[in-house]
């Protein structure tokens, strides 16, 4: 298993549903939100920002390449609550194919530990210029296993 990263992500007042929890498309977004802190913004965004990621796969990428989600899972284990404190994810890469990899992403309350949430998202890449596919180089592989 690779190195797990732990983050701490903000959440909003709007983040919450009418039962006071973190609504369920709020807990995609800091999947998503773990997932730049992790790696990066993906190369097609345009949008590099000051942020150094943790793991910067996608600095060797081509221009024209697209990060994809192919997949999400969530299984929410227990309600998030609302608490104006930023939630703790934690997420290792829990799979390397030679085409895509996986996420494997836990979340947390933050105010008392409970794991709230445990979900996965795999990731594929593709180049505008070829219009298919690409496959990851054995040294991106390597980096992603570390």
């Amino acid at each position: 298993m690779s190195t797990t990263y732990t983050f701490e992500i903000p959440l909003r007042w709007g983040d919450m549903d009418a039962y006071g929890h973190v609504n369920n498309v709020t807990i995609v977004q800091i999947l998503e939100e773990a997932r730049v802190a992790l790696l990066g913004c993906p190369p097609s965004s345009g949008q590099a920002g000051n942020h150094q990621p943790v793991l910067p796969l996608f600095a060797d990428l081509p221009e024209g390449t697209k990060a994809l989600v192919a997949e999400n899972h969530i299984k929410y284990r227990s309600p998030l609550a609302y608490r104006g404190m930023p939630v703790t994810a934690k997420v290792h890469v829990s799979k390397v194919s030679p085409a895509s990899f996986t996420l494997a992403y836990e979340l947390y309350d933050p105010l008392e530990g409970t794991h709230c949430v445990s979900a996965t998202t795999t990731l594929a890449f593709y180049s505008t210029a070829t219009g298919s596919l690409m496959r990851l180089s054995a040294e991106q592989r390597q980096k992603l296993m570390a």
